[in-house]
């Protein structure tokens, strides 16, 4: 894949989400502020996340690797975002943590698979807090079109 093709998948995926973002493309060169930027135009490419100039993560993938990464970063920053404009009182990490698999299982089942066995494992290190277990609620989905069971409404 090309970079242009990866960030034609990405774009794709969040159309999908009602999301739409038809012009997505991945910064070239390092904003200074930790904002991923992607270098190379594939097969291979890196993921670099870099702030005032000190890089803090480099990770070399091929194409579908890289859509992977970006749209589940993406996914998560939307799940975190429904999740406090609806928050009343309480906090759980299972809320958006749940919601950002089923969104990622709506794009492809293998992906929420894998989101949810990585929050798996963090909660397994650190598990909620009877507050965070008591706090935790289902997030609506529909405006990314998707209902409670994952499928389409």
């Amino acid at each position: 894949m090309t970079l242009a093709e990866v960030e034609r998948a990405i774009a794709d995926h969040l159309a999908r989400l009602n999301r739409p973002l038809p012009d997505f493309q991945f910064d070239r060169r390092p904003q200074g502020d930790a904002t991923p930027h992607v270098e190379g135009d594939g097969p291979q490419f890196d993921w670099v996340v870099s702030e005032r100039g000190i890089e803090h993560q480099r990770r070399t993938m091929d194409g579908d690797e890289l859509v992977f990464v970006a749209v589940e970063s993406l996914t998560g920053r939307i799940a975190q975002d429904v999740e406090l404009a609806t928050r009343g009182q309480g906090y759980s990490r299972a809320t958006w943590m749940d919601a950002h698999a089923r969104l990622m299982t709506f794009l492809r089942p293998d992906w929420g698979a894998r989101v949810r066995a990585g929050y798996d494992a963090t909660l397994a290190r650190h598990p909620l807090t009877d507050a965070e277990r008591q706090a935790t609620r289902d997030l609506d989905l529909a405006a990314f079109l998707l209902c409670r069971d994952g499928v389409a409404p």
